[in-house]
């Protein structure tokens, strides 16, 4: 089982308790329904999962006291299942969501806050997907291209703008960044597994940090071995050539420590003088040593 079904399964366990969240759920849940054009205002959706197209069916029965049609329709092991259904009412809800407004919460009859988390909830049943938390995030509600309006005023009036994609008759509205995917899983009520979701990015923020100071420790590494053979190949200069005898008693304290100690860090070096000195006190020595060399 894929995580998107995973997170389905957890939102067909989401109660709906008032009539005007079910009338939020059933608009997003069915905004892909295609009328048939008759008077009977007859409208057909399809969907994927027997399990969704059953839940379909029982929230309109229980919204307009009327028994939607289920049949299983496809060949070559690609099955859908289609769920039809008649009603004045049920026809008025799919053309709003087809009507461009300002404010879709007016058109769907949005009576509550729970009204939005049925909508999305419903949205997401409908034709929405998300990849797995070990993936790069993404997040995605389709719906048809007539209603793309509505959608995207819903999610900006939710405070979530959604970038969108053209997917063939469809348009798809898209999420990649990590806390939005979240919250709108939280709003969805996809409780159960927005832990998995939200364990994975923390170990994900764990992990990079640690590559990030693993890389930055063998940057400094790499960059104190290179200082060190430079400061000990000028050291060894200055010796073969009698010079290092000239240089001032400090530097040739300096020098003698290095060049008995390359693999030392600069802080350890600095605590072998007698007395120690400075961490800044001993590269202003060392800087002056490999600049008499740079001299010969």
């Amino acid at each position: 089982m894929s995580f998107a079904d995973a997170v389905r399964n957890d939102l067909l366990t989401v109660p709906i308790r008032k009539n005007c969240c079910r009338r939020a759920f059933i608009g997003g849940l069915f905004i892909s329904a295609l009328p048939d054009g008759g008077e009977n205002g007859q409208a057909t959706a399809r969907f994927r999962a027997e399990a969704i197209a059953e839940l379909g069916a029982e929230q309109l029965h229980i919204q307009f006291a009327k028994t939607a049609d289920r049949r299983r329709v496809g060949s070559c092991g690609r099955y859908y299942e289609e769920v039809s259904f008649s009603s004045p009412a049920f026809r008025k809800l799919l053309e709003s969501l087809r009507r461009p407004t300002p404010d879709p919460s007016e058109t769907l009859g949005f009576r509550c806050e729970e009204c939005r988390s049925a909508f999305l909830r419903g949205l997401f049943l409908s034709g929405g997907t998300i990849n797995d938390p070990h993936k790069p995030v993404h997040l995605e509600f389709t719906a048809p291209i007539a209603t793309k309006e509505t959608v995207a005023a819903f999610f900006e009036g939710i405070g979530y703008p959604a970038k969108t994609v053209m997917r063939g008759n469809k348009c798809g509205f898209y999420f990649k960044e990590s806390t939005a995917v979240e919250d709108l899983m939280a709003l969805m009520g996809a409780h159960r597994v927005i832990f998995d979701v939200i364990n994975t990015r923390i170990e994900r923020e764990i992990r990079n940090h640690e590559n990030r100071v693993n890389n930055c420790d063998t940057r400094n590494l790499e960059r104190t071995v290179s200082a060190a053979a430079r400061q000990m190949n000028a050291i060894e200069r200055l010796r073969e050539t009698g010079k290092l005898d000239n240089l001032p008693e400090e530097l040739r304290v300096t020098a003698r420590l290095r060049y008995e100690n390359p693999d030392f860090s600069l802080d350890a070096l600095a605590d072998l003088h007698n007395p120690p000195i400075t961490k800044s006190g001993l590269n202003h020595r060392l800087r002056r040593i490999t600049e008499a060399a740079d001299d010969l």
